[in-house]
């Protein structure tokens, strides 16, 4: 399971390499310029969430460098193709999750109601 800067990294990942034909060079700096509208990023910290997405199998990364500056060649693997339908997905449970509390606490009320009603 992802965290919310793994996330955020893997939209921006996923959205350059789906342009690009599943592949896209980036450097820490254009990571962090790019997400920085929504959270702050120092390069360590992008280098440590790139290895976290190479541990869970999203993304296949060759390092190079261009004039002393660290640029990521990155692939998607197949759970990296696939992030944008587990996004989905989650947000649908999420969704389903809240209906059914909703309900649940409907008939719930509803059924206080018919009990009061009835003894008393």
């Amino acid at each position: 399971m992802l965290n919310k800067r793994e996330k955020l990294v893997m939209q921006l990942l996923f959205d350059c390499c789906n342009n690009n034909g599943g592949k896209c060079l980036m450097s820490a700096k254009d990571i962090a310029g790019k997400v920085y509208s929504r959270i702050d990023l120092t390069e360590f910290e992008i280098d440590e969430i790139i290895k976290n997405l190479i541990m869970d199998d999203y993304i296949d990364v060759i390092y190079s460098n261009k004039k002393g500056q660290v640029v990521y060649c990155i692939t998607l693997k197949s759970k990296g193709v696939a992030f944008k339908r587990e996004k989905h997905n989650s947000k649908v449970n999420i969704s389903m999750l809240i209906i059914r509390t909703v309900l649940l606490a409907i008939l719930s009320f509803v059924i206080g109601v018919i009990l009061k009603k009835i003894f008393s």
